[in-house]
């Protein structure tokens, strides 16, 4: 977030409750919020895919270390294929994906 804060500031951001506290402490205003993942956020965040409200999924998640929602986290991946939505899952793909909807907005 910190390396990309500029053009972030560009985009309407939103997430899982913890996602958003954090895009607050570097002083990003994201709309709404969900409730933490494991407790329903990621299937809340796939309801809005669902419904065309985002474009772009950005999920990092540590590989080494097994995560108890990860069957919502397959949904959300699952999803952005069904409705091409980009999906970044580090932080390589994130960047990529950043600049090339940096570069295309209106």
């Amino acid at each position: 977030v910190q390396v990309h804060l500029e053009m972030l500031t560009d985009f309407q951001l939103t997430g899982t409750g913890t996602t958003c506290t954090m895009l607050r402490s570097e002083d990003l205003a994201p709309i709404g919020s969900t409730a933490s993942g494991p407790l329903g956020g990621d299937q809340q965040i796939g309801g809005m895919l669902v419904s065309g409200e985002v474009d772009a999924v950005f999920f990092f998640r540590d590989p080494f270390t097994a995560h108890a929602h990860i069957a919502d986290i397959e949904a959300l991946s699952r999803l952005s294929d069904c409705y091409q939505v980009y999906y970044a899952s580090n932080y390589r793909s994130a960047s990529a994906v950043l600049n090339f909807m940096h570069g295309n907005l209106k």
